[in-house]
């Protein structure tokens, strides 16, 4: 039961890992490209992207598998990784405040703003090839808090099989991979049926982005100090995920319903 409960719990981490704001900017900006070019993936962008992302994942844990008996990071990886990502955070939830309230002002299209994104080659910010994609997606897991996270669970697995880390792995990936293509097909049901409703659509994500990147940016903060305030993160993982499954439902009622009304005209 123990190992089915990590396997559980490893799952649930994929599918909050695949609500990283990081990963739903990138996913929102491709998409919105893809559907503009009219190329058939454009629906399947967070698709293509987390399984890239989980490939790369599932690989490092089965090597970490391997050789952990032998290597162990030392504490200040850990650290150092916590910190970047509540830095980064911190920087992503500031950076979409400000693109809210400016396009507001100037009444432009808004668009989620992510860090990771930002040194990426600006021809594979606007492509539609999902080999590229899928490559992005790989060199989105190579940052540190990821390859921490990895670290954890693999550390998780005890004395089980050498090939637990590796199927660790690949549950992760299938878990990001659902959070992911539900949310590139909620972005593609909000720019197919634009208008007001849809500009109204993607500033409440935007909105919401910003609450968890500062809420996640702060609870992480207040408890590297304060370990006692942790809570269950399988808990909130499962929370982000029916909010966004909840989001994927009213965004595809609420365009079906001014599709009728429009036909009923």
């Amino acid at each position: 039961m123990e190992g089915l409960s990590l396997f559980a719990f490893v799952f649930v981490l994929g599918l909050r890992h695949g609500l990283d704001a990081d990963h739903l900017a990138f996913i929102d900006g491709q998409t919105r490209y893809n559907w503009r070019m009219e190329s058939p993936f454009s629906r399947w962008v967070g698709t293509l992207f987390s399984f890239g992302h989980g490939g790369v994942v599932a690989l490092t844990a089965g090597v970490l598998g391997m050789v952990m008996s032998n290597f162990t990071f030392p504490p200040s990886f850990d650290t150092f990784a916590s910190w970047v990502s509540i830095l980064s955070l911190f920087l992503i939830g500031t950076l979409n405040t400000y693109n809210l309230i400016r396009t507001r002002s100037s009444k432009e299209e808004f668009q989620l703003s992510g860090l990771k994104g930002k040194f990426i080659p600006k021809l594979a910010k606007g492509t539609t090839n999902p080999f590229l994609i899928i490559l992005i997606g790989a060199l989105f897991a190579l940052a540190a808090e990821t390859v921490s996270q990895t670290a954890v669970w693999t550390l998780a697995a005890g004395n089980s099989s050498s090939y637990t880390p590796l199927l660790l792995g690949l549950v992760f990936m299938v878990g990001m991979m659902i959070t992911d293509t539900i949310d590139s097909f909620v972005v593609h049901k909000m720019v197919k049926d634009s208008s007001k409703f849809g500009q109204a659509a993607s500033r409440l994500m935007g909105w919401v982005i910003v609450v968890l990147a500062y809420s996640v940016s702060f609870y992480l903060a207040f408890t590297f100090f304060n370990p006692w305030a942790e809570i269950d993160f399988e808990i909130v993982g499962v929370i982000l995920f029916l909010f966004l499954l909840s989001m994927f439902i009213f965004v595809r009622f609420k365009a079906k319903k001014a599709n009728n009304s429009i036909q009923s005209v």
